[in-house]
Parts: C-alpha cells; sequence; structure tokens
C-alpha cells in the first residue's frame, strides 16, 4: 500500500485484496513458468516488493500455504512487532524517538500530519503497534487505530508521511426488543445490547418517555443499523425507528433527516424528539453564580447586576448552543472575553463568554445546531476560574433563562410533514414484524441459557 493507491480511491480492504492477489499471481506464474527450482532461485534474490505496490515482503510469497497474520495490511509475520497503549502522559513525539526514530523524522512527520491527522487526539488507552524489519532497528511503521472504522499509518523512512486509511464498513439491518425488570439499561444488557443503543434510544424518546421514572413490565421494541467492519460487529449505526410501551400506551421515534432541522427524531405527529432549548450550554456543570440585579463582583470587589448565569466546568470544555441559530458575534471584548453571541429567532438570542477559544467554522454568519459544540470553557476577561456566562434575551431584554417557560418544539407541517408521513408508515411497518418480549418469553430464555450452561461449563 503506498500513497499511490489512497490517492486512487482503494480502501483498506481493498488494499489488502489487491496485495493478496498479487502474491497469488506472482506464485502462480513463477511455478507454472519455470518450475520449482526456478522459482525457489528466483525468491531467494533481493526483490523490493514494497517498491512493487505492496507491503508483503518475499517471506510471504515463500509461505505459500501458511496463513497469513495480517493486520492492518501488513503481514505481521515479516516484521518485529511491538504492540502498546497510551499511557497518561504520552506524547507522539517522545513515544517516537523512545523506539528509536530521529529527531528529523519526527519533525517531518508532525508537519506532514497537518490537515490529515490531528496527533494531539491520540487518547489514553489507544492501542499503537511499532514494526521493524529486524530486531534493534528503528522502527519502519507506526500504526495507530483511533477507532474501529479507521487505522492510522505513519511511515518513518526517509520520507515521512501519514496516511489514514478508512476501513469498509458494512451496515445491516438489526431489531430487538425487550421488558424491564429492573431498569431499561438492565433489560437492553439482558438481551445482548449495548450503552450506544440505549443513548440512541434515549435521545431519540426523550420527549415521550420519562426516563427517570421506568416501571417494571415497560416494553420497548427497536429497528437500528449494525455495523462490521472484517466481518466482526464494531458499532451501532442510526437507530431507524423505536418503540415503548407503558401501561398500554405507545411512544414512537421515527428517523427523518429534515434539511432545515437539526433534530433526526420525530414522534408520531411529527414533533421533533427535543426541546427547543437546552437547559444548559455545558453538560455536567453546576451553576457558580446565578442572575441578580445586585451581585458583589469577585474582581472589581463592588455590588453590580449580573445578567446571566454562571456554570462553572474544566477548561475545554465543550460549550454547546442551547438551540438553532446563527452567530451574531464571535470575538474578544473588554470583560466579556472570547464570546459568542447567536440569534436563535425573532424572540430570542444568548450569549457565551469567557471562552478559552471558538469551535472550527463559528464566524459571524454561520448557522449553528442545538447541540453543537461553538467553543470552549475558559476564564478569559474578568474571571476568577474556569466557566462559562451564558447569557439570554427576549424580545431585546436580558432575562434569567432558568425562570423562563420556553416555548416547546414546533410541530413539522407543510409538504415536510407529508413527506414525513409516507416514511413513518414505512417504518411502521418495519416495527410491525418485531414483537413484543413478554417476562414469560425472557424467563423462559434465561432458564434454557442456563441449563445449556450447566451441559457445556
Amino acid at each position: 500500500m503506498n500513497l499511490d493507491d489512497l490517492k486512487s480511491g482503494l480502501n483498506g480492504s481493498q488494499l489488502l485484496s489487491k496485495n493478496i492477489e498479487n502474491i497469488k499471481n506472482l506464485k502462480i506464474s513463477n511455478l507454472l513458468a519455470i518450475g520449482l527450482g526456478i522459482a525457489a532461485t528466483f525468491l531467494s534474490q533481493e526483490f523490493d516488493f514494497k517498491k512493487a505496490g505492496f507491503f508483503f515482503p518475499k517471506s510471504a510469497v515463500l509461505a505459500a500455504t501458511a496463513p497469513l497474520k495480517i493486520h492492518c495490511g501488513f503481514v505481521l509475520d515479516d516484521f518485529h512487532v511491538f504492540e502498546n497503549e497510551f499511557q497518561r502522559g504520552d506524547i507522539l513525539g517522545k513515544i517516537l524517538t523512545e523506539n528509536g526514530v530521529a529527531y528529523p523524522i519526527v519533525h517531518k512527520l508532525v508537519e506532514s500530519a497537518k490537515g490529515i491527522f490531528d496527533i494531539t487526539s491520540m487518547r489514553i488507552g489507544k492501542k499503537y503497534t511499532f514494526l521493524s524489519n529486524m530486531p534493534g532497528q528503528p522502527p519502519s511503521y507506526l500504526i495507530y487505530e483511533p477507532s474501529p472504522y479507521r487505522f492510522v499509518v505513519f511511515h518513518l523512512d526517509e520520507n515521512p508521511c501519514v496516511e489514514v486509511v478508512e476501513r469498509e464498513v458494512k451496515t445491516e439491518i438489526a431489531t430487538a426488543a425487550g421488558v424491564l425488570e429492573t431498569n431499561f439499561w438492565q433489560a437492553l444488557t439482558d438481551n445482548g445490547l449495548n450503552d450506544e443503543l440505549a443513548d440512541g434510544m434515549i435521545d431519540a424518546l426523550s420527549t415521550s418517555v420519562d426516563f427517570y421514572h421506568q416501571k417494571v413490565g415497560d416494553r420497548f421494541k427497536v429497528v437500528y443499523e449494525k455495523h462490521f467492519v472484517e466481518g466482526k460487529e464494531v458499532g451501532t449505526g442510526k437507530i431507524i425507528a423505536a418503540a415503548y410501551e407503558r401501561d398500554q400506551k405507545e411512544a414512537f421515534a421515527f428517523r427523518f433527516e429534515k434539511p432545515t432541522e437539526s433534530c433526526k427524531y420525530f414522534d408520531f405527529d411529527g414533533v421533533p424528539a427535543k426541546k427547543a432549548f437546552l437547559k444548559s450550554p455545558v453538560k455536567f456543570s453546576r451553576i457558580s453564580s446565578r442572575f441578580s440585579m445586585n451581585r458583589f463582583h469577585p474582581i472589581l470587589r463592588y455590588s453590580r447586576p449580573h445578567f446571566g448565569t454562571d456554570y462553572a466546568a474544566p477548561y475545554g470544555t465543550p460549550i454547546l448552543a442551547v438551540a438553532d441559530g446563527v452567530v451574531e458575534e464571535a470575538t474578544r471584548r473588554g470583560g466579556n472575553g472570547n464570546f459568542v453571541k447567536l440569534r436563535h429567532d425573532g424572540t430570542y438570542e444568548s450569549q457565551y463568554l469567557h471562552m478559552q477559544g471558538f469551535a472550527k467554522g463559528i464566524r459571524p454568519g454561520a448557522r449553528v445546531g442545538q447541540g453543537q459544540t461553538i467553543g470552549y470553557v475558559g476564564s478569559t476577561g474578568l474571571a476568577t476560574g474556569p466557566h462559562v456566562c451564558f447569557r439570554f434575551w427576549k424580545n431585546g431584554n436580558q432575562v434569567d433563562h432558568t425562570r423562563l417557560n420556553l416555548p416547546s418544539a414546533k410541530k413539522m407541517e407543510g409538504t415536510d410533514f407529508e413527506k414525513f408521513k409516507t416514511s413513518r408508515d414505512e417504518m411502521m411497518k418495519m416495527l410491525a414484524t418485531v414483537p413484543y418480549r413478554t417476562q414469560e418469553e425472557i424467563f423462559k430464555s434465561r432458564a434454557e441459557m442456563e441449563k445449556k450452561a450447566k451441559v457445556n461449563p
């Protein structure tokens, strides 16, 4: 695999297939044309397979019948392999130099990564693999896997470069159903389903189902996507449709992508599965100072009105737009420090102060969606510590948003609603093929599993 292959549009799986086919063709042609003896003589000579366009060295050709240990397009049997995980305090440059990569190569590699892969995004616990041609030699490649969907190859030779390879993902439609014996998450676990699916269902059904007050006997069913890479299930894709039954009343969520709406899920009547405004611009934060007409300022040391609500959070915490809107300002000014101001409609505006910095693409005129990251918590301007001062306007007046009766999300109308109904009815048919499970069925299934476990411990 080389840069020319990647530029031609081949993905990781296609490259691997191409390399294996090259090997097969070379082996067969040599055996048929000149016989085993001549082939052995030829293969004993130096042959640059890397130059021929694939990673497989000559030992891969000689091992005609041996199973190949392949990882990210490399035959591992032909390299000295060193695997490890990122630990706290690790940075890429340090890891490379500690493993024998010369500093000039590290510098070139960092430069070549710009615009291709963010080397600061490497996370604790993620695996990386060094490949060396011989033990004791500096590595030729570093492989990093940020997710099951892609891997990154760092070429560590005299012409260092970085390649990001997207793995081929196959998507299958799956269904599931369950009944609550204790809580929603346990019901999903009992059915072999993951937290990713639970989070997705909660988001999709949030305006219709109170998940804080679950009841034993509640039932659910869902149609969703499963992702597979190289034959292994790696994650959950989109939830297509979901139903939740409580006290013989059903709530529904259907996926429908409306161009002018950031929300992707709607109930049976076309009402978005979200509130019109988020309660807070920062997740998992606490209010450190409330809206007040007479607050003692901790820096200025005198009392004055505080027309906002302060949310304390660590430096760098994402700040979210509380509703769909357009950026009016994204600048730095006076005691506000770095701030963003959004207009949501003809009535409401919001402002976010003391940011560490702005998110990519946040500039005047940019359209943002509810929940989109617009900046990061900091302490610029008049601030004693990291927080975001959130300000809210109604009809041009600054108000305490925590005391407002904010509007509900608007139901779909017109041609959008007609399109939605057609799509919804098709998804209803899909849901109808998924029977709800009963507690009796779960008890029976569990008993059978326990019986099999005793027979085959």
